[in-house]
């Protein structure tokens, strides 16, 4: 009779064991997963420092779509030029100014590589409502020097590598022709030279004219800002505002 009674209250407490051991087992399952609250901070944290770092990253360039002329500010009689004051080009629009990636470069392929001059195709690069702005200014400081005018087709933007003494320099180059197109490119003979450079200036963006004949033997310089105002035969470099 004491044997029975053992062994049934054996078994009970074997199964009882048996039971709570897998309880205890299985018990972690419906834990809730431990940082699960930090990890979302985290994400937070990473979203805040990303956008930190792109707002950091904007460049002058990016964020300009507009840049003022002071054509407008012109007449027929009160300026030597003519034709050129016949061009009202808009002074903003929805694309940036430049369109550029990485390093300040270009995202479409180099057209002409030489030893310090890099040359890309301005279509996908300059704005097309810049364009017009930066045709309209050459026209009228080519007119003024008696140069003749462009119609803006013929345009290759030049960024400046680590062999010429300003590396970066980007500068929007414009041709008469496709023969002074190639000379000019390649570093041979070029007759007539029209150039604009992107001068930065903190957060602004001034543009830098110079325009060169040999047969005429003429030089001309002008800065005009990004409000607008001409210095007449200055470098923007020299240029405070």
């Amino acid at each position: 009779m004491h044997y029975k009674i053992l062994v049934t209250l054996s078994l009970a407490l074997s199964l009882c064991a048996m039971g709570w051991s897998q309880d205890k087992a299985d018990s972690p399952k419906f834990k809730p997963y431990p940082g699960k609250e930090s990890s979302g901070k985290e994400v937070a944290m990473k979203d805040k420092d990303a956008t930190t770092t792109n707002t950091d990253k904007t460049r002058p360039t990016d964020a300009n779509t507009g840049q003022a002329t002071f054509l407008d500010s012109l007449t027929e009689f009160s300026a030597p030029a003519n034709k050129s004051l016949k061009a009202h080009p808009p002074t903003s629009g929805k694309e940036p100014m430049l369109l550029l990636g990485p390093k300040n470069k270009p995202m479409i392929d180099v057209v002409v590589h030489t030893y310090k001059l890099d040359f890309y195709d301005c279509q996908g690069v300059v704005a097309p409502w810049f364009r017009e702005v930066l045709v309209a200014e050459l026209n009228y400081f080519s007119e003024i020097s008696k140069i003749p005018m462009v119609d803006g087709v013929l345009c290759l933007v030049s960024v400046a590598n680590e062999n010429h003494l300003t590396p970066g320099r980007i500068n929007v180059n414009f041709f008469s022709s496709n023969k002074d197109m190639t000379t000019c490119t390649t570093g041979k003979f070029c007759l007539t030279y029209r150039s604009v450079s992107m001068i930065l200036k903190g957060n602004k963006v001034f543009r830098q004219y110079f325009i060169s004949d040999i047969g005429k033997n003429v030089i001309s310089q002008n800065c005009v800002t990004d409000k607008g105002k001409w210095y007449k035969n200055s470098t923007c470099y020299t240029v405070e505002e």
